[in-house]
């Protein structure tokens, strides 16, 4: 099994990936990765320093408690930095970088949910094709089943 790879992301949503991730790592003895991108705006600052933000110091404590965490399950994280323009791109080239076989990542939402869908199953279809499964911990969709009632009033 490849290694495991964890979006940096809102600190709630990560600390429950960096969990789930965990425990996956710990029982396949997979190597746990923690993806820190930074969006640039300029394609040829791409690999650059210049148009990089460095973490601020929140972000480098947050990393430093998802360290603590993998060291509760008895893993080592590797953090990798990665500079992008286009997230799904990025993820997918972090994950054949890092010959993951499991991405957890969140897709951000967007105003139209079809469009959002439309991109997670892109993302999804292309880390497929690399033998790579992602979990985006998004809450399934919750659809009852609406059944048609009648109800008959009695007649006086």
């Amino acid at each position: 099994m490849g290694s495991i790879l964890v979006q940096v992301a809102d600190p709630e949503w990560t600390m429950q990936a960096v969990h789930l991730a965990c425990a996956m790592a710990r029982n396949t003895h997979s190597p746990l990765v923690l993806l820190h991108l930074m969006e640039v705006r300029n394609p040829y600052l791409l690999g650059a320093e210049i148009g990089v933000m460095p973490p601020s110091r929140s972000q480098l404590e947050a990393i430093g408690e998802y360290s603590m965490i993998a060291e509760d399950y008895g893993l080592e994280l590797t953090v990798r930095p990665m500079s992008f323009i286009s997230l799904a791109d990025a993820l997918v080239q972090a994950a054949e970088h890092t010959h993951a076989s499991v991405v957890f990542a969140p897709v951000p939402q967007s105003r139209l949910p079809f469009w959002r869908k439309l991109h997670l199953l892109n993302l999804r279809r292309q880390l497929t094709a690399q033998g790579c499964q992602l979990y985006t911990l998004d809450e399934p969709e919750q659809t009852e089943d609406w059944v048609p009632t009648v109800s008959m009033k009695a007649a006086k």
